[in-house]
């Protein structure tokens, strides 16, 4: 196999194993997530791990695993509004609601609440426009 042939291959291994990880990430979301835990998962050292995702990733693993669960605690807000933002914040591995509403509004700029209701107020707006 020539370098190249080599290279393609490690490359489409490593995608392979970020995804394997987002996988990982999508079914322990409720649970806290370590380095070492993704890892292990991903049958590496925490330091080979680290520079694989860094490499391939636009991301630290650390702002993925955020991201990720923000996202997904976001989606969550809106498809169940009866449930309140502690319920939502501690479900999603945060210790309390407060610290779930700075990395929030961090990433979408506008509080849980606010945010809730924005998408409330667009789904109703749509119902009207039909």
């Amino acid at each position: 196999m020539t370098k190249q042939t080599n290279e393609a291959i490690s490359k489409q291994t490593y995608i392979r194993l970020i995804n394997k990880t987002e996988d990982y990430i999508e079914q322990h979301l409720k649970e806290p997530l370590s380095l070492k835990d993704l890892a292990n998962n991903a049958h590496l050292s925490e330091f080979h791990f680290h520079r694989i995702f860094k490499l391939y990733s636009t991301e630290t693993v650390n702002e993925f695993v955020t991201r990720f669960k923000i996202e997904r605690a976001a989606i969550f807000l809106c498809v169940s509004p009866k449930t309140s933002i502690t319920t939502v914040a501690l479900d999603y591995g945060y210790n309390d609601s407060s610290s779930f509403s700075r990395t929030f509004k961090r990433h979408f700029g506008v509080s849980p609440l606010n945010y809730r209701k924005q998408q409330e107020s667009s789904r109703t707006a749509h119902w009207f426009v039909e």
